[in-house]
């Protein structure tokens, strides 16, 4: 009976998944910490803790943030002791607004959120009078701002972030600070390294992290800091955040 019993308890996470709920663990992990997930009228704590596979579970459908990618730049803010306070931000790759959502939210004075592609920022922030839109923009071909930026913050996909660091230092003020999300998944086209879209092995992902810390000394920046992102990127790749000073 006891074996029968245990069977029918899982994690939080997994019950969350198979009901549909959230598409992977990091979707959960996004989902519980919001604080939106009660479990027989209590909230959860941790996608991890156990309970019954038929346990009555409630959603709260209001989203704290536009994406999910926010809460990995929340984390590397408060891990680096950056204030984004009465700041004039640039935000590349900014996409749905995750990032640029949380500037906002801890007193940004100004964003200018960039992107290559047109109609992605969310609804609510598209009529925000301190974000300057810029849609269907490259940060690569851009040539000028009103501003001179204070911190940039950075995440893109598709383009290795070696070819943005550049071109996103153009308009930091000097002693200006930057974080960059690096994902590995873009950094390498070999075969050995990355399969079926992953990088999975530490050694390889501490290589592109370590030959991405060169490639933006070469390009001018300081590294002040790295750190792992709490939530993993596409098909579960490990992420990182760096911690840039424009010198």
């Amino acid at each position: 009976m006891d074996f029968v019993r245990d069977m029918k308890r899982k994690r939080l996470d997994d019950i969350l998944i198979a009901r549909g709920i959230a598409e992977d663990r990091q979707d959960a992990f996004v989902i519980v910490t919001e604080g939106r997930v009660f479990v027989a009228g209590q909230k959860a704590v941790s996608g991890s803790q156990i309970i019954g596979e038929e346990a009555d579970i409630k959603i709260r459908e209001d989203r704290r943030f536009v994406g999910r990618g926010a809460y990995k730049l929340e984390a590397a803010l408060s891990h680096f002791a950056l204030d984004p306070r009465e700041k004039i931000c640039l935000d590349v790759g900014a996409a749905t607004g995750g990032f640029t959502e949380v500037l906002l939210n801890r007193g940004a004075k100004k964003v200018y959120a960039v992107d290559t592609a047109r109609g992605k920022i969310a609804v609510k922030l598209r009529d925000d009078g301190r974000i300057v839109l810029m849609e269907g923009v490259d940060i690569r071909g851009l040539k000028e701002l009103p501003d001179e930026i204070e911190l940039v913050t950075i995440d893109v996909s598709l383009i290795p972030l070696r070819e943005i660091l550049p071109h996103a230092k153009r308009f930091l003020a000097r002693g200006g600070a930057a974080i960059a999300l690096l994902k590995p998944q873009y950094e390498t086209r070999d075969p050995k390294i990355l399969r079926r879209g992953i990088v999975k092995n530490p050694r390889d992902r501490r290589k592109i992290l370590e030959g991405m810390i060169r490639a933006a000394r070469d390009s001018g920046w300081e590294v002040r800091d790295w750190m792992e992102s709490p939530i993993r990127g596409s098909k579960g790749n490990v992420e990182y955040l760096l911690h840039l000073r424009a010198v």
